[in-house]
């Protein structure tokens, strides 16, 4: 089962997601200063071992999508504020995608599905309910203080409510905080692994987790 599972993990990080954004040149100019840690610009698998609390479960490399999600987001940010006064840079405080298998994983291997549902630790993240968005994603504000909190425990981050996921399917959870004229913003956004189409969902699932976070500064 460890052999079938880094087979399939190492799959799905080696296909780079586009996405396909016209004119994406027009927003290069506009400042982005990427104050994430290190960490979240790394991909990282937290455990094989179907007996571990973070099986199944990993953080996505910045490379995995392109253009990368930070470009992604200078764009739809340079989108949405173009022409507005006041808006000098964006600062991206968080950014980070993970990839939760945890449940589909254990179902194969045991034929249960147990695991890939949101603890008691990980639930003080969010701040009320999620609300519905584009390509199947649900997004939901989050606690800075109770994110900050699961370093140590990385991979409680990517479990999921029922709320946000009721199928308990593969999902990609997508953090960003950012600071826009001099408003912070930190959003979760849990979305499909894969599309409809079956291909992996991962562009979609990031593009729309940016729109959801920027309509905050509405």
């Amino acid at each position: 089962m460890l052999w079938v599972l880094g087979i399939l993990l190492a799959g799905c990080a080696s296909q780079v997601a586009t996405v396909d954004v016209a004119g994406i040149e027009r927003s290069s100019a506009l400042p982005v200063q990427d104050l994430r840690p290190e960490t979240e610009r790394r991909g990282e698998t937290f455990s094989y071992s179907i007996s571990n609390d973070a099986y199944a479960i990993y953080r996505v490399e910045d490379g995995a999508t392109n253009p990368s999600a930070v470009r992604l987001l200078q764009h739809r940010a340079f989108e949405q504020f173009a022409g507005k006064s006041g808006v000098a840079a964006v600062k991206v405080h968080h950014l980070v995608v993970y990839r939760n298998m945890q449940a589909e994983f254990r179902r194969v291997a045991v034929g249960a599905a147990i695991g890939g549902t949101l603890g008691g630790t990980a639930a003080a993240v969010l701040i009320g309910d999620p609300i519905k968005g584009i390509a199947g994603t649900a997004t939901s504000a989050v606690d800075l203080q109770a994110f900050e909190a699961l370093d140590a425990t990385e991979y409680k981050r990517a479990l999921y409510s029922a709320q946000e996921n009721p199928g308990r399917g593969s999902v990609h959870v997508v953090y960003i905080e950012t600071e826009i004229d001099n408003k912070r913003v930190f959003t979760r956004t849990v979305g499909p692994m894969k599309g409809k189409d079956g291909n992996i969902a991962l562009s979609d699932v990031v593009d729309a987790s940016i729109k959801s976070h920027l309509s905050q500064y509405h």
